[in-house]
């Protein structure tokens, strides 16, 4: 009996060991693949961006602070600028104290709303008008009115081509506006109403001779490709008029732009659009910059290449127009050293009045330069706008680039150029310039410098 009793329990035993045991089998896997994920984890931040997030010289723990790296930098003339298709499109003249004057223009295409095109069989115009449709952006004082003229374009717009800031076309000479001396007081934020619509836009009425034309040209409309042959665009620029002017931001695209034509059918009151918002429809903005009349100072630096004037004041400038070279001239010496940077920020100082008539630029971009002497794209923007920075920080008056990978590429690659462009940022679609502290600027005002967090070892 007691034999017996023995014998059982063993059983169970081994029976509950080998379920425990296929049960803890089964676990394995599950278990494998928690461990590693753990260590997956734990391995995913990179090595190279460690420390490189943060904020101050505290959290750096031992590292040493300096913004004495001795830095050379003077504004030249800007290069070419891809104006073709932009969103938006400035239109202006503006009369700047310290950059002298700037003129927008516009060149674009249009085509018929709709194909196959039927006035009626004898359609009597009543006028014919160029509208703009406002995007709310504007530069200067808008309480001073411009000359706009409109010209009808007798060179076409390829699309195969790619316009700049300096591009023109063959135009025909006579102004097409109804009013020869027409002047806009821009009124960017008020809502104007057009039929049933309530938008913010100007309305440009163009001469009785077009809308004839038009009308009498049905035929020569049937297709998008055969309007443009027809009638090949429109430039529209502005002249200068009293005060200092402004610079105003337009929509082509949007469905308010264009021409309308107004005619009457048998009696019957029509109207019949053409449109900019199609991608079979080319424009590109023109800029001209008129420097000579500029500040002394400017014109000096900008002009007549005395970099020196760069220890004082430097500028930036969008439409194309002017960009400051920066060179960090001793930074390769420290090869040698045992230090590693741990942080580099490029500081830039507006130092420009009159915020309200000429606000900085929202945004700047930095660009490095090959040895080729090409602009190329510097390792730390691949990180991203949070990481990089170029934003304005209006209470500080001051835009930060965190350029600690190119700093080191400056000190550890040979053939490196030690030099970037500082840009504005969107400059084919925005009007902002900079004036910013120079590198030995004196009084009170913050330099342009580099501050750097490094450690020994």
């Amino acid at each position: 009996m007691l034999m017996n009793i023995t014998i059982f329990m063993k059983n169970f035993w081994n029976s509950r060991r080998e379920n425990f045991n296929l049960r803890l089998l089964n676990y394995v896997p599950f278990l494998l693949l928690c461990t590693i994920l753990s260590v997956s984890q734990s391995c995913q931040k990179e090595p190279s961006s460690i420390g490189l997030n943060l904020k101050d010289r505290d959290d750096l723990l031992n590292a040493i602070f300096t913004d004495t790296a001795t830095l050379i930098a003077y504004s030249v003339l800007e290069d070419t600028l891809n104006t073709t298709n932009l969103v938006h499109n400035f239109l202006g003249h503006i009369k700047d104290p310290i950059f002298g004057t700037t003129t927008a223009g516009i060149y674009t295409q249009l085509i018929p709303s709709g194909s196959n095109v039927n006035f009626g069989e004898a359609p009597q115009l009543d006028s014919i008008v160029l509208t703009l449709r406002y995007t709310g952006g504007f530069y200067g004082d808008t309480a001073n009115p411009f000359t706009i003229r409109v010209y009808e374009l007798t060179e076409p717009i390829l699309s195969t081509t790619t316009y700049n800031q300096h591009s023109s076309l063959a135009h025909n000479g006579n102004n097409l506006t109804y009013n020869s001396d027409f002047q806009l007081k821009p009124t960017p934020n008020t809502r104007v109403r057009l039929d049933t619509v309530a938008e913010a836009h100007v309305r440009i009425r163009l001469s009785d001779d077009l809308g004839h034309n038009f009308l009498q040209s049905a035929s020569l409309m049937a297709t998008a490709d055969a309007f443009k042959n027809f009638f090949k665009g429109l430039y529209i620029c502005a002249e200068p008029s009293q005060g200092n002017g402004s610079l105003v931001n337009f929509t082509l695209t949007n469905a308010l732009s264009g021409i309308q034509l107004y005619y009457k059918d048998n009696g019957t009151a029509r109207r019949f659009s053409f449109i900019v918002r199609s991608q079979e429809v080319d424009r590109f903005s023109v800029y001209e910059h008129n420097y000579e009349i500029g500040n002394s100072d400017f014109v000096n630096q900008v002009l007549r290449n005395n970099t020196l004037l760069g220890e004082k004041i430097l500028y930036a400038q969008s439409m194309g127009g002017v960009k400051t070279k920066i060179t960090f001239p001793h930074l390769k010496a420290l090869k040698d050293k045992n230090i590693a940077v741990n942080k580099a920020e490029l500081v830039i100082t507006n130092i420009g009045e009159s915020l309200h008539l000429y606000p900085p630029p929202a945004r700047l971009g930095i660009s490095g330069i090959n040895s080729a002497g090409i602009n190329v794209i510097i390792p730390d923007e691949l990180t991203g706008e949070a990481y990089f920075g170029g934003s304005y920080d209006a209470a500080k008056g001051e835009y930060r680039f965190r350029v600690t990978r190119y700093i080191n590429e400056i000190i550890q690659r040979d053939n490196f150029q030690p030099s970037i462009y500082l840009v504005v940022r969107g400059a084919a679609a925005n009007a902002n310039r900079l004036l910013l502290s120079g590198t030995h600027p004196g009084g009170t005002s913050p330099r342009l410098r580099l501050e750097i967090y490094y450690t020994e070892y």
